[in-house]
């Protein structure tokens, strides 16, 4: 359609027809608008050498094309070359030349050369208005500058150039977004003494940033004193409360938000529905978190797969793995591609309900849709063949783990080293253990209390109490032992009669202000009757009474 176009004016150019500048400028903006790029240069050019000569308005939108639809910073080049070209024929650039220019620069992240370039008009006296200062405002405020936002805020005031409500905003919903809401609300407040009238975004930049630094409280009298003031919110004013309480976990008042919001004869929109049913599925309140799902389809809004992977794990959770199969298939039903997450929530429930052959069948069905197992859905199979009493399955599936090249993170160490030495490969955990060190990983304390107190456990269990309490105090060293540990050593030296050791780790844990749960109960009860100590076990069965702790 544009190429017949300017086939048209070059035919009337042809027959002696001369087009008029309004005429040109019309098709040169259309062909920019289509980033037709080689023909907005022909006719550019031909403008130029045939007639009529570009005007201001002509090169403006050349600057345009070049700023907006240029390749990055070889189009702001060119954009500098028409300023070059209008200063070497006399043409003076009109402010929205400039603005267009500035725009340019801070779109390609040459925002101090943006703001240079105004200070240097300020200096030739060149025309600027609102929109040139706005641009590199926004620019300093996405790029997280405050300071230097506020200066050129300033500098625009003292060249006497009006801040107008979208200067203010910007810098409000930036002040917002670090946490400063006092700054957000003293320049909300110089804004309505000069008379500008805040914009829905503006208030609602405060309810969310009041929200996003956990202030719900804040966020909500907030809302509601802009509300009663008789000021009309939108579904965004009520998105950002909902998915503010969603995610401290308030889901009480979150619903009674979305209520409101349907009561005031809004439509919940996508954004609406996603927080609460994450929130619902996160609490463990599934049936809720699945009615809004189901209220959000029949609205016609398609979950995401973050969304639907929330409601299958919610599903899992509930034990409903055939349903949860079913979601799947629903999910690919209507385009949505499950992917690692979905499937491993599926097999997470199976090896839990000790399944653990039939969640290995998801693997092949995983790699033909690529959903590629990660090293969490690997180390889900290898816990779950190891509870079911089958480490050589386990191993296998690690050792295929490392065959395909994903290499284990400190849980899959940690879940190793728990299967060897469960089934009492203890200098095999040992080497694994060792492997996680030479290997430059950074062992955290939960690697490092289940490590060590699974060994340990496999090694009393064996009665190498030597072994055992050589590693104790090696963990020692890393990291605090656990009620778990202590338990398992106290009970292996009870088994081989060395009360006199099982008493001084008793009163390690005690000193250690090491909590003892009820398998630590049950254990020294149990021991110290056995060696006659009936007065000792009296005295831990009043204390289990006194805590709550039922025998």
């Amino acid at each position: 359609m544009l190429e017949n176009a300017l086939d048209v004016f070059t035919q009337a150019r042809r027959i002696g027809f001369q087009p008029g500048i309004r005429s040109c400028n019309f098709l040169l903006k259309c062909l920019a608008q289509a980033n037709e790029r080689e023909i907005v240069m022909i006719l550019f050019e031909e403008m130029k050498k045939y007639g009529p000569f570009p005007s201001v308005y002509t090169y403006t939108i050349m600057m345009n094309f070049y700023c907006n639809y240029g390749r990055g910073k070889e189009g702001i080049y060119e954009a500098t070359n028409i300023l070059e070209e209008m200063e070497t024929i006399g043409i003076s650039p009109s402010v929205v030349t400039y603005g267009a220019y500035i725009h340019g620069l801070c779109r390609v992240g040459l925002i101090d050369e943006a703001w240079g370039f105004i200070e240097e008009l300020k200096r030739d006296n060149q025309p600027l208005n609102c929109y040139c200062y706005n641009t590199v405002i926004h620019a300093y405020v996405n790029k997280g500058e405050q300071d230097m936002a506020m200066q050129v805020f300033y500098e625009m005031k003292k060249g006497l150039v009006a801040a107008d409500a979208y200067s203010y905003s910007i810098l409000i919903e930036g002040f917002c977004r670090c946490g400063n809401i006092d700054k957000a609300l003293s320049l909300l407040e110089e804004m309505e003494n000069n008379n500008i009238k805040p914009s829905r975004v503006t208030y609602s930049s405060i309810s969310k940033g009041y929200a996003k630094h956990g202030s719900m409280r804040n966020s909500f009298d907030w809302f509601q004193k802009i509300e009663n003031s008789g000021y009309k919110y939108d579904q965004h004013a009520y998105n950002i409360l909902i998915s503010g309480f969603c995610d401290q976990g308030d889901m009480g008042s979150a619903n009674k938000v979305f209520e409101a919001m349907v009561r005031n004869k809004l439509d919940p929109n996508k954004s609406s529905y996603k927080p609460l049913i994450v929130g619902f599925s996160k609490i463990g309140a599934f049936e809720k978190a699945l009615k809004f799902f189901n209220s959000m389809e029949d609205a016609g809004f398609l979950p995401d797969c973050f969304t639907c992977n929330h409601v299958v794990n919610g599903i899992c959770n509930e034990g409903r793995v055939g349903e949860a199969v079913k979601m799947i298939n629903a999910m690919w039903g209507v385009g949505i591609s499950p992917n690692v997450f979905t499937y491993s929530a599926v097999i997470h429930r199976l090896c839990k309900d000790r399944k653990s052959d039939e969640a290995l069948v998801l693997i092949p069905l995983m790699l033909k849709c690529n959903a590629l197992p990660n090293v969490v859905t690997y180390s889900i199979l290898i816990d779950g063949f190891v509870k079911q009493a089958n480490p050589s399955k386990a191993l296998v599936i690690y050792g295929k783990m490392l065959k395909i090249g994903i290499c284990p993170d400190l849980v899959a160490y940690a879940i190793l080293v728990n299967a060897l030495s469960t089934f009492g490969r203890v200098d095999e955990a040992y080497s694994v253990f060792e492997e996680v060190i030479s290997k430059g990983l950074k062992p955290d304390e939960i690697f490092y209390t289940i490590s060590y107190t699974s060994m340990i456990a496999e090694l009393c269990r064996s009665k190498n109490m030597k072994k055992a309490s050589g590693l104790f105090k090696e963990m020692e060293r890393e990291v605090s032992p656990s009620v778990v540990t202590y338990t398992c050593l106290i009970d292996g030296f009870f088994k081989i009669n060395q009360m006199d050791k099982a008493e001084s780790l008793v009163k390690e844990m005690d000193k250690n202000n090491v909590c003892r749960d009820k398998i630590a109960y049950d254990v020294l009860i149990h021991g110290f009757r056995k060696h006659g100590c009936e007065d000792k076990a009296q005295q831990l069965i009043d204390e289990m009474e006194y805590r709550g702790i039922t025998s």
